[in-house]
């Protein structure tokens, strides 16, 4: 029964947190001091849009029982730091989560969240946050996608005994080319680079169960639906964690088509972050870029 509450609370949370939900009440956006590189004509604009590195050094969202659950750091048109503590009434007096973003220079972005996410029991196996990194530009089509690059360096530090989380990216594709929010997806692809305490993705093992992405990272492969078909691939190994990933991701969804995934669907968003059901600990990127477009 644990399983399977973890799973279902994994996919719900994913449809809500990487929606690029805008902040209710705090939204750091570009300003005028911030290094434009509009006219750059590079991967990185076609990626990101208009960019301003200098909005991420040193700024910090926090969180607190206080405090709104949801705030948004603008780094470029496309690219967000979200602080989400999506179930903030599930977590007791003491919990707290720290985004601090350290550096963004040229398309590579750097990092931390700690966080203490404390419940009562009753409620241990539902995810209570998710922050994370998200892109959200104009649908890219996956068969005409000149590039879906990315990197992910990261680790997760000052592990309590009972965390139950994972580190992933989050996937949202369209058959609707003007479709901006989630309400018209067509498909989730969640890829869990780790998988922590026991945490597990909603739906159960899909035939054949397996694939590798990237020539070196093996996966097994899960389907089931919450709103929409998911698609979920997590380390064989599920003591492993991949943390050093670099992976042609266009190549990854066309390994998954076998699953699911149309090469007619559109690229409309995707998240990197950490869900959190409970426990505390300190995930820190030392490096992520996602190249798209």
């Amino acid at each position: 029964m644990r399983s399977s509450i973890l799973q279902v609370a994994a996919s719900i949370l994913s449809l809500v947190s990487v929606e690029c939900l805008p902040a209710k009440n705090s939204v750091i956006a570009p300003g005028t001091s911030g290094t434009d590189l509009t006219h750059s004509k590079n991967g990185l604009m076609q990626t990101m849009g208009q960019v301003q590195e200098s909005n991420c050094a040193g700024n910090t969202m926090s969180w607190s029982k206080n405090k709104t659950p949801w705030e948004k750091l603008q780094l470029a048109s496309n690219l967000n730091l979200y602080q989400n503590v999506w179930q903030a009434n599930k977590v007791l007096d003491s919990g707290m989560s720290d985004i601090t973003c350290s550096s963004f220079n040229q398309g590579s972005l750097k990092w931390t969240t700690k966080f203490h996410m404390p419940c009562n029991p009753s409620d241990n196996n539902q995810v209570k946050t998710y922050t994370n990194v998200a892109w959200a530009g104009t649908p890219v089509p996956i068969k005409n996608a000149k590039i879906f690059n990315v990197t992910w360096e990261w680790k997760l530090t000052e592990e309590s005994p009972d965390l139950v989380a994972d580190v992933s990216f989050d996937i949202f594709l369209t058959k609707d080319p003007n479709c901006r929010k989630q309400e018209c997806a067509s498909r989730e692809v969640m890829m869990w680079l780790g998988a922590i305490g026991g945490a597990k993705p909603a739906g159960q093992p899909a035939s054949p169960g397996t694939v590798k992405i990237g020539g070196k990272y093996d996966f097994q492969v899960w389907q089931g639906k919450v709103n929409v078909p998911v698609v979920s691939i997590f380390p064989s190994d599920v003591t492993r964690r991949y943390t050093s990933f670099k992976a042609d991701l266009k190549r990854a969804l066309h390994k998954l088509t076998q699953y699911g995934v149309g090469e007619d669907e559109y690229i409309m968003s995707v998240g990197a972050g950490i869900e959190v059901f409970k426990g505390s600990g300190t995930l820190r990127t030392s490096n992520y870029i996602i190249d798209l477009y």
